[in-house]
């Protein structure tokens, strides 16, 4: 079910995205509601399935995660999902899996510690006679400042929100 965010809603959503650990007051300061009118709005925010979870965001390299790549799967015909997902959860580096269309069944999302520990996987990946082809890309760069979720919020840094980026003149 889809919910229907006013101008206010989107603006709460917004500045929680900018800072989920805001307080209601200055939540309430920055959409112009009192702090609250502004925790009810978050209550029904989270109540109806708008917000999902408020968490901390871990840069993967400062936790030794340096090599992020994009791993396509091609499961044997006949693969139970669940046992693919079993598989999947076996290997923490897996971060992300989503069912997709196309030549390949599976995109995964990965962060690895280097290409030793990718190859690892990838091999521990196929030898479990589920998997019949993968087709691996690493991540090189990642173009700051666009919107997460394509709602036009401006949440971001980066070109999009009118700052600089590194690098690009």
């Amino acid at each position: 079910m889809s919910t229907t965010l006013d101008a206010i809603d989107r603006a709460l959503v917004e500045a929680l995205c900018a800072d989920g650990r805001a307080s209601y007051q200055d939540l309430g300061k920055s959409i112009g509601l009192s702090p609250t009118a502004t925790a009810d709005r978050v209550r029904r925010l989270v109540r109806t399935g708008v917000i999902r979870g408020f968490r901390a965001v871990v840069d993967a390299e400062q936790v030794g995660r340096t090599l992020e790549a994009g791993v396509d799967v091609r499961l044997e015909i006949g693969t139970d999902r669940e046992e693919f997902a079993a598989l999947l959860h076996q290997h923490p580096a897996v971060v992300e899996a989503v069912h997709v269309t196309g030549h390949f069944d599976y995109q995964l999302r990965v962060l690895c510690g280097g290409t030793v520990e990718l190859d690892a996987l990838l091999g521990s990946l196929k030898s479990h006679g589920i998997v019949l082809e993968t087709a691996t890309r690493l991540f090189l760069h990642r173009i700051p400042g666009l919107d997460p979720l394509g709602l036009g919020l401006g949440v971001g840094a980066g070109p999009a929100a009118g700052l600089p980026v590194p690098g690009w003149d």
